[in-house]
């Protein structure tokens, strides 16, 4: 079929223009502060969090909906395009109510992705037969995609209950000394960057970018262009995330955080 037999209007609210260039910002500017001002990471990575589980909760809407399992995949792709943490010590972060937040959405989303790879994809709707394009190729969503799909599930879920047990572990030692202990940060440290975590964090929102606008192009999806922004739920997270990259590079830029000494890391080792 061409993708003009294959056509579908897309939910602007999940995967719109205005969202979509809103998470790019976003992700941009958390990868600007985590390298460059850690100190002030947590409001962006809260930011980010917010606008995960609200995407995430219109994705479990509407796949009850069995609408296409296409747009699923281009949602799914919107929700893991950068990494939480560039430092090196990112685990740590699971000790922290922030990371105990970030791992409750991150084994729901791992859930959701075990149905939807083994199951989901069957019950939902493809105007192409099971030939929609899901990514470069291209490859359709029934070929090793999918499969491929069911491993990074799997797997995903598997370490999210590891770390569920790590970070009740952590806060158990957090909270050892009492709650002002607990919640005390540490002090002093030289802000650190792993440069093999900032390059992947990079290829990642990169990739991710270009995977979205790709799929949305190859199958020929209406209504989530530029020329449909308009709604709220869609000027909302373009504003935010727009504002939030400006905002970053603005900081960045004017307060000289580039020069900043900071340790460099190489997959562990100190330059």
């Amino acid at each position: 079929m061409s993708a003009a037999e294959c056509s579908f209007v897309g939910n602007s609210d999940l995967f719109g223009f205005g969202v979509r260039i809103g998470v790019y910002g976003q992700w941009i500017a958390t990868l600007l502060i985590t390298v460059f001002d850690p100190a002030n990471e947590s409001p962006f990575r809260l930011l980010n969090l917010i606008v995960q589980i609200s995407i995430f909760l219109g994705l479990c809407t509407e796949s009850g909906e069995r609408h296409n399992a296409i747009a699923s995949v281009i949602t799914q792709l919107l929700m893991c395009g950068s990494l939480s943490s560039v430092t090196g010590d990112g685990i740590s972060h699971f000790g922290h109510m922030s990371g105990i937040l970030r791992l409750i959405f991150y084994t729901a989303f791992s859930a959701y992705g075990i149905f939807f790879w083994f199951n989901g994809i069957d019950v939902m709707k493809s105007e192409c037969g099971g030939r929609d394009v899901v990514f470069f190729g291209p490859s359709t969503i029934n070929g090793w995609f999918r499969s491929l799909g069911k491993v990074v599930s799997v797997a995903g879920l598997v370490a999210c209950v590891a770390l569920a047990a790590f970070s009740v572990y952590k806060m158990m030692r957090r909270f050892r000394g009492g709650i002002r202990a607990g919640f005390a940060r540490q002090s002093g440290r030289r802000p650190q960057v792993e440069i093999s975590l900032m390059l992947a964090s990079m290829g990642l929102i990169g990739l991710s970018i270009v995977t979205v606008e790709y799929l949305i192009r190859e199958n020929d999806i209406e209504g989530v262009g530029a020329q449909d922004v308009g709604s709220v739920a869609q000027l909302i997270p373009l504003l935010a995330g727009v504002l939030a990259c400006f905002l970053s590079l603005w900081k960045v830029l004017a307060h000289g955080l580039i020069f900043r000494r900071r340790c460099w890391l190489l997959f562990g080792w100190h330059l």
